[in-house]
């Protein structure tokens, strides 16, 4: 990092003190790994890298989830959110979609947010995020809504997607 810091390259301190970030949250350090991102995002803003700035909020929402503020969490998807809708990444988008549904307290809000993401992976062609959030989400909430039928027809197009993978 010392290096990128001598020759004036922000985006690659930045990028550093995310994967620092990254790692730290790995080995379940969080609250350090809170304040690399906390620093990389100072670094995006500065430079206005909006797409850096949607990725790393998401990251710090990731990491307030994991830390039990929900609330906190949520106001950092939601402006991640805005930003990867401005900046047309789609991915960016399904995946935080799926994290605001996973915190919603109203299951069925939960679903429709899980559900959206679903579709985007679909749309963009992503079958291993298909098959994830079917498996995790999608049906983990109609369980908890009681609706077995519908959830193990998704974990059975799960499966489907899982096989088209080719891993």
């Amino acid at each position: 990092m010392a290096f990128y810091r001598d020759i004036g390259d922000r985006l690659g301190e930045a990028n550093t003190l995310v994967e620092i970030g990254d790692v730290l949250q790995f080995l379940d350090r969080r609250s350090e790994a809170l304040e690399r991102y906390e620093a990389a995002l100072a670094f995006y803003r500065d430079i206005g890298d909006r797409l850096g700035e949607a990725y790393i909020l998401k990251a710090i929402g990731d990491v307030l989830q994991f830390l039990d503020r929900r609330t906190e969490a949520l106001e950092r998807y939601e402006v991640a959110l805005a930003f990867y809708r401005d900046t047309g990444s789609r991915l960016g988008e399904a995946n935080t979609l799926q994290a605001i549904g996973i915190l919603q307290e109203n299951l069925t809000l939960g679903l429709e947010y899980c559900q959206t993401a679903l579709e985007l992976y679909t749309q963009i062609g992503d079958r291993y995020s298909q098959s994830r959030n079917l498996i995790y989400f999608t049906s983990e909430i109609l369980l908890k809504l009681g609706r077995q039928k519908e959830a193990v027809d998704a974990l059975n197009r799960a499966i489907e997607l899982a096989r088209e993978i080719p891993y």
